[in-house]
Order: structure tokens, then sequence, then C-alpha cells
């Protein structure tokens, strides 16, 4: 079993754009919940979102309960993702996403940066040193980059391919020297499928991926982000913790 940290709190139906939708992690538990061990997160603290986020930006998602209940709790998601990491590979099944959420801005269906935060929060106590980021989302980690740019202790590594096999040479790259981190932590996005916006990888692909970046480092968890494609979202989310799945034993 994987460690899935996960809470029927994400399905709440803040304002956002139409395609992301509680539907998205409907169909990813119910194709997952077999080969997952659930795990229940708590809302991260006002303090966690200052590690990353400036006071403006933390004030205006609080101007609506529902989003800021919601996006609180899916960054508080990751850091556990990232505390089960240091022992075992881990994966976080949240909403909202966050990769486009920066210091100064939120956008693109995000509004605090949950991997960012995970990782300042273990900074702040001192369970690394360093890490990793590597995002595989068909969009760019802008907000990502935004916060970790000046950050010495971290490395982000933006998958950004126009071919099937591009996307995996670049990912080759991304993790040459992932065993020297403390930590990696990954941008899961699956909306490079076939049948999504980014029209490149295959279900199977998935499988691969999630071996490639679970064996790079024993301490690994990765955070959902993009994934549009509703009807084949559960099956790729699937595929990639099976090729994580042989490294959590």
């Amino acid at each position: 079993m994987i460690p899935v940290v996960y809470s029927d709190k994400f399905l709440a139906d803040y304002m956002t754009v139409d395609c992301e939708n509680p539907d998205r992690i409907t169909s990813i538990f119910t194709e997952i919940e077999d080969i997952a061990q659930f795990i229940e997160p708590i809302p991260c603290e006002v303090s966690d979102l200052m590690l990353c986020h400036s006071e403006i930006i933390i004030k205006l998602v609080m101007k609506n309960k529902i989003t800021y209940e919601t996006a609180t709790l899916a960054a508080g998601g990751a850091i556990r993702a990232a505390e089960i990491a240091l022992e075992k590979p881990s994966f976080a099944l949240i909403r909202p996403p966050g990769h486009h959420a920066g210091h100064g801005f939120n956008g693109g269906f995000c509004f605090f940066n949950n991997i960012a935060i995970a990782l300042m929060n273990l900074f702040s106590r001192g369970f690394i040193s360093d890490a990793l980021i590597v995002d595989i989302d068909l969009h760019y980690g802008n907000g990502t980059y935004d916060i970790v740019k000046d950050d010495k202790r971290i490395a982000f590594r933006n998958i950004d391919a126009s071919s099937r096999e591009g996307f995996f040479s670049q990912l080759t790259e991304a993790l040459h020297d992932a065993a020297s981190f403390d930590i990696v932590g990954c941008s899961a996005g699956f909306d490079t499928y076939i049948r999504d916006w980014g029209s490149l990888l295959f279900t199977r692909d998935y499988l691969e991926i999630g071996d490639m970046l679970a064996s790079s480092n024993p301490c690994f968890f990765a955070v959902l982000e993009g994934g549009y494609y509703i009807p084949d979202l559960g099956e790729n989310v699937r595929s990639f913790l099976e090729g994580m799945q042989k490294h959590c034993l």
C-alpha cells in the first residue's frame, strides 16, 4: 500500500474554473483506493503560509472562507506527505493545486503553493538541509520558481518537452543528481496526457515516471497539480502510483 494523503473536504465546491472541479479527485480516489493507505491531513498554519507568501496574498484568499479552508488543508496535506516521505514515498491527493502561486501572486487555479510550503515547513523544523523539486505538469511552475529562485537550498527543475521522447530525456537529466538531496518533491501534473491539453504521454508512461522519480531518492513525495481529462485521470494517477509502489516497502 502506498501512503496517500487525502480528505473528503477536497471535494469542496469553492469558486474556481469548471475544469478544476471535485470530479478530478473523485475519479482518482475511486481508481486507487485498493492500493492506497489514506491519511487524513490537517490544515497548515498561517505561519507556514508566510514562509512562502506575502501577507497581502494570504489575506486575499482569507476573504473566501471555503476557499481558504480548502487551500490551507491542501497545503497541510502536502506537508503531511513530505513528512511521510522522510520514511517512504508518498502522494498527496489534494485540491486546489499550487504551483502557479508565487510569493506575491496566485492564479492558474492555485491559491497557495503546496509543494513549496511543504518543503519550507521541513526546513523550518530542521528536518532537511536541501531539496529538489521536479515539476512534470504541462504548464511551467512559475509560482514555485518565484518562491525558490533565490533559495540556494532548493533546486527547481521544470520538464518542458514537446515530444514523448523529449519528456523522458529531460526527466532523466533532471534526476541525474537527485540522490544527493535530502528529499525530492514532485509537482505531479497529468495534463501532459495524450487526451488532455498536452497530448504527449500515455497511461503506461506514468508508471515509468513514478518509478523513475521514486527510485531517484528514498525520500520522495508527489503532490497533485493539473490533469483535466477526467475519464482517464484516475487510471493515469494509478499508473503513477504503481510506479512508486515498489519503493514503499
